[in-house]
């Protein structure tokens, strides 16, 4: 491939300023069609002022003349280039001289010609040249670099591993080296001179060069030709594993269409390596000051942008007057979601609670996220003002709204403790708004608190019983205590339900309503069920081992529980003759969409381990959710069954339960029952289950024992 071929096809490229002009036939007027960036930067020009315009345009008229003859004796005299200084002319209108080398290079498919000039501004050599005979010598030295570097860029070309490749005005594959074939094909040989544009693209694309292409072929194509048809140059970055190139596609004036890669991967690694550098500094100096005092995930304040923003406040009413109030904001059933539907979840609710909150709060009011799933806002008010209360019942309702995450509600309430000034010091305000969340929390979740000081002395009282509970679990003062379930048809014992109870070394034997709210607070109900569970099988396991049958035995399970990666396999190690029940709350049956709880339920089930509802008719369980979840016992919240003897209406609620049990095949059992009028009552609507103080109240073990003697009752297994 002969280098006038390349030179024809495509700019040279060197750090100097560089033009490439056309002349169609010898009676036309040549034209500049390409110039680079250090040629505009040169002459001071805009590159679309400089395009079509003649190249001795850029010369000062003075030598204009002597430049175009020599340039006609170098052609007449079939050179094909020649270098001479001139004077040359910037579009500003200043003069400075430069060194001209010129190449003419004729069109082998007409009467037209190409000539690239490359020119260097050798105006300060020229100048000295006339003071001294160094100056002659640096000029000849001058020349002599730019003979070399004219010299190197040839051979550059000539040797060249980088792609470049031309076509001709009606799309025929015209001149390509040999890393253009290689980076489109296996095979050289599939290239061929006069192939259509398109057939090289699909060679391309047959032999694996174009990934995008596959599947697409045509399509691809088309997209490439289009882009390659439009005309206009174009130049890009391209990075090719670890080296980086500078495309350059352009048309000539005569169709002829040219691609070049060229490598500048040292030209621009120091460059692009500083400009990463800075831009590193950047980002993290950015990110260094949004972390200061921003939560990454909300993008609310965090606790250190709250507490600049309290100081404000502060300042401000030292100043100004007026008060400062404390909203402490905690989602309930918050660790729930994270457990049951994963972290991604809860963290979709945080910021579904970031911005619920920025759109309720006026711009004066300060949010920020101090915790996990905790928000503090700051409100500046009047005196004796109601609009702390008035807020935070109005973000209560709010944030009880469930939010959809990937097609699944996510269920949760907001609890708020407010503390405020004169009441409360400034200094003590966030303090003190936690005391009073801690009450509404207490109270029921989903409550707002205020804060008054007896608050105080009843959270100490409540993490003394918090540090006693985990000292019980410790010592094993949990225990069961058994109450009777009857069927009142055969007057028969047919299983027990084991209660929690804590046999307290100093207060005696207390009630769940003692212990397990703070329990449930310090996230140990879980640890209760288990320990309730292991005592009441090992002891009914050994107590009754002399008998033909053990009694059956149902477990009331806290979510907590449900979502216990070791549930199965703490079950599993327990082996028990009778049959054993789940009792879970139906909030947690039929509204937690957990798929952990419900692989749970499979798994009990397939374990022999019976499902009941505990408390139905409390919460909003649905005809069609017990068909679909199919638990083994419906227990009628006691609350339906005490009216049932004075109430027509709690009579037919009650009837419908026990029809809805008897269609679907689902046990039902009554509790609560405490009077003989009710017992007679549930036997005519037939429920085939009664527990209740009429039978017995719950007994520990040893009273069981005396309670099944004193009866002489029969157990069935």
């Amino acid at each position: 491939m002969l280098i006038e071929e390349v030179i024809s096809n495509f700019p040279v490229l060197t750090a100097d300023a560089v033009a490439m002009s056309y002349r169609p036939n010898i009676d036309a007027e040549p034209e500049l069609v390409w110039v680079n960036d250090s040629f505009c930067s040169m002459f001071r020009a805009d590159r679309l002022d400089l395009l079509g315009r003649h190249p001795g345009s850029v010369y000062h008229k003075r030598f204009a003349a002597d430049f175009d003859q020599i340039e006609a004796d170098a052609e007449a005299a079939g050179k094909e280039s020649f270098s001479t200084d001139t004077l040359c002319l910037r579009e500003d209108g200043s003069q400075f001289w430069a060194n001209v080398l010129l190449f003419l290079i004729a069109d082998e498919t007409g009467t037209g010609r190409h000539a690239v000039v490359q020119i260097r501004d050798i105006d300060d050599l020229k100048n000295r040249e006339q003071n001294a005979e160094l100056a002659l010598i640096e000029h000849e030295h001058l020349l002599a670099e730019i003979e070399a570097a004219q010299t190197r860029l040839i051979s550059a070309i000539e040797t060249t591993t980088d792609p470049f490749v031309i076509f001709d005005a009606r799309d025929r594959l015209v001149i390509w080296n040999p890393a253009y074939a290689s980076s489109m094909t296996d095979d050289p040989n599939r290239l061929t001179k006069g192939m259509k544009h398109a057939d090289v693209l699909r060679v391309g694309a047959e032999d694996g060069r174009f990934p995008e292409a596959v599947g697409r072929e045509d399509d691809w194509i088309a997209e490439r030709l289009e882009d390659w048809k439009n005309g206009r140059a174009s130049e890009f970055l391209l990075s090719t594993q670890d080296r980086e190139y500078k495309v350059i596609r352009t048309r000539a004036p005569n169709g002829d269409r040219v691609m070049l890669q060229v490598d500048i991967s040292d030209f621009l690694g120091q460059q692009r390596e500083l400009k990463r550098y800075a831009e590193r500094l950047e980002q993290a100096n950015q990110e260094i000051s949004h972390q200061a005092l921003h939560d990454e995930l909300t993008g609310l304040g965090n606790r250190r942008y709250l507490n600049m923003k309290l100081s404000e406040m502060i300042g401000m009413r030292q100043k100004f007057g007026g008060e400062i109030a404390a909203l402490h904001l905690d989602l309930d059933r918050f660790k729930q979601i994270n457990d049951t539907m994963g972290h991604a979840a809860g963290d979709h609710v945080l910021c579904s609670v970031a911005d619920a909150l920025r759109v309720r709060l006026r711009s004066k009011d300060v949010v920020a996220r101090t915790g996990g799933d905790e928000f503090v806002v700051l409100v500046p008010c009047k005196a004796n003002s109601d609009e702390p209360e008035i807020l935070a019942e109005r973000l209560v309702e709010a944030l009880s709204k469930p939010v959809m995450f990937e097609g699944r509600l996510c269920r949760f309430g907001t609890s708020i403790g407010i503390a405020r000034t004169p009441l409360i010091d400034e200094e003590e305000l966030l303090t003190s708004s936690d005391v009073a969340l801690y009450k509404a929390k207490m109270s029921g979740r989903s409550r707002v608190a205020i804060f008054d000081h007896l608050d105080l002395a009843h959270l100490r009282a409540n993490k003394r019983l918090g540090d006693d509970i985990l000292r019980g679990l410790e010592h094993g003062e949990f225990v069961a205590a058994y109450q009777p379930q009857i069927n009142p048809f055969s007057n028969e014992i047919v299983g027990f339900e084991a209660l929690a109870r804590w046999k307290h070394p100093r207060r005696g034997l207390l009630l769940p309503s003692d212990f397990l709210q703070i329990a449930a607070e310090i996230q140990v109900d879980g640890q209760i069920d288990a320990a309730i569970f292991r005592g009441a099988v090992n002891e009914c396991r050994t107590a009754f081992a002399t008998d033909d049958a053990v009694p059956n035995l149902s477990f009331n399970v806290s979510q907590a529980r449900l979502v216990d990666p070791d549930l199965i396999s703490d079950l599993d190690q327990f082996e028990y003759p009778g049959t054993i029940s789940l009792e879970l709350i139906e909030t947690i049956f039929f509204e937690d969409e957990s798929e952990t709880i419900h692989q749970n339920f499979r798994k009990l089930r397939d374990m022999g381990i019976k499902l009941e509802v505990d408390d139905f008719g409390s919460g909003r369980a649905s005809i069609v959710a017990l068909r679909r979840l199919a638990p083994d016992r419906l227990k009628i919240d006691r609350r339906l069954i005490q009216p049932i003897t004075d109430s027509t209406t709690s009579l037919q609620l009650v009837r419908s339960i026990v029809d809805i049990g008897r269609t679907l095949d689902i046990g039902v059992t009554a509790e609560g029952v405490e009077t003989p009028q009710q017992v007679h009552a549930l036997q005519n609507l037939g429920c085939d289950r009664l527990q209740g103080f009429h039978y017995a109240k719950p007994m520990l073990l040893a009273e069981v024992l005396r309670f099944l003697s004193r009866r002489g009752l029969s157990q069935s297994a």
